[in-house]
Parts: C-alpha cells; sequence; structure tokens
C-alpha cells in the first residue's frame, strides 16, 4: 500500500502523506523506499514539495528520512522545500535547527511560488 499521495502543481511534483500519524518502524520504512522514487519522478523539473499538512505526529526516524530526501535531492541538484508543517513539528524542526536547513513555507500556494517561474521543458524550447 502506498504511503504517498503524488501529483504535479505546474512544473512542481507535490508529495502529501496518507496517514495523519507516522511512528510506526515498517510505515518509515515504506515511505523511505517511496521517497527513492521521487527523486527520479522530479528529476525533471528539479522541484520537489513536500506538504505535510495531514501530519499531526510524527517519530524522530521520519525525520531522519526526510534528511535522506533533503541530501539525495541535493546531491540530484533538486530543489525541495516542504509547506504546511504543524506546530508542534514545527518545534521540533527549530530545536534541531532543521528549520535554518530545509527550505519551508506556510501554505503549499506560497511554497509552489517560492519556486519561481515554471521552466520550460525541452519540448517547449523546440
Amino acid at each position: 500500500m502506498k504511503m504517498l499521495d503524488i501529483r504535479d502543481a505546474r512544473d512542481v511534483v507535490v508529495v502529501s502523506f496518507k496517514h495523519t500519524k507516522i511512528l510506526d518502524q515498517t510505515v518509515i520504512r515504506q515511505i523511505g523506499a517511496e521517497f527513492k522514487d521521487l527523486t527520479m519522478q522530479a528529476a525533471a523539473d528539479r522541484r520537489l514539495l513536500l506538504n505535510l499538512n495531514k501530519i499531526e505526529f510524527m517519530a524522530s526516524a521520519m525525520i531522519g528520512q526526510i534528511m535522506l530526501l533533503y541530501k539525495q535531492c541535493k546531491k540530484d541538484k533538486i530543489d525541495l522545500k516542504l509547506c504546511c508543517i504543524s506546530p508542534n513539528i514545527m518545534e521540533v524542526f527549530k530545536i534541531t535547527t532543521l528549520d535554518k536547513l530545509l527550505d519551508i513555507h506556510d501554505t503549499e500556494h506560497k511554497a509552489i511560488e517560492a519556486f519561481g517561474a515554471p521552466r520550460r521543458s525541452w519540448r517547449q524550447r523546440q
């Protein structure tokens, strides 16, 4: 069973989570496996957005998965942004100073706008 919903908004791959609580190690491992496929999906336009609006609680291991995704995106030159983080999860991001490292926005709309103008694909340039 898939743990993530993936869709396109303009030229951004937007990922949201199906669970409100991500505490179980099996679920976290499944999400980690799905994260590995995300960089391939975002490779064309190099823009990826994690929307955490449904998540109320997450285990620290889930933050580890987000950091692995961040490192992979950095390696693959994919612009990663996060949005819609609940106050209690944002507090953890602040305590760990991840709020300084990750590009975090209040709303999905603001995050998509922060990517800038849509990039033209090679087909549009011909």
